[in-house]
């Protein structure tokens, strides 16, 4: 691996989520991870310009989509390119409340090799959401790759 070029330092980084339909979004974050809304910047038109929620110790911003100036969110286009990881206590107690607030499941809870119980999830908003929580200890990246590459097809 290359060492990274000089430059300036990265202090945070923050998941910033397109949704259609912000307040239901901001409704079911609050009641599924229990998210707490610190901010919110609503338009004359009702759509949600900006808002920011506390989710554990980082700040989950969205918006809802504003098409007319290319923001759109993965129902616009029937799919999503990214994840969002969260560590848990309880993998199957979150998916169980996330699904009883409508979201899909991708795949059940479940015991990964690499030492995670697991889930993923499709919110009601088109992202997904990948849980988890440490089972045992944690494997030496060694150990994982193992594993990983027993279970890979072929």
């Amino acid at each position: 691996m290359s060492e990274p070029s000089a430059g300036p330092a990265i202090h945070e980084v923050f998941i910033y989520l397109c949704v259609r339909g912000g307040d239901a979004a901001i409704r079911f974050y609050t009641r599924v991870f229990g998210a707490r809304e610190t901010m919110r910047l609503q338009g004359p038109d009702g759509r949600v310009g900006h808002a920011e929620l506390r989710l554990g110790p980082v700040t989950l911003m969205l918006a809802d989509e504003h098409p007319e100036v290319g923001v759109l969110s993965p129902l616009a286009f029937g799919g999503t390119g990214s994840r969002v990881h969260l560590h848990v206590d309880d993998v199957d107690f979150l998916a169980r409340r996330a699904v009883e607030a409508g979201a899909a499941v991708v795949y059940g809870p479940a015991d990964q090799p690499h030492g995670e119980r697991q889930c993923r999830l499709r919110d009601p908003f088109g992202h997904e959401w990948l849980l988890g929580h440490p089972i045992g200890q944690p494997a030496p990246p060694d150990e994982i790759r193992r594993r990983y590459e027993e279970q890979a097809p072929e």
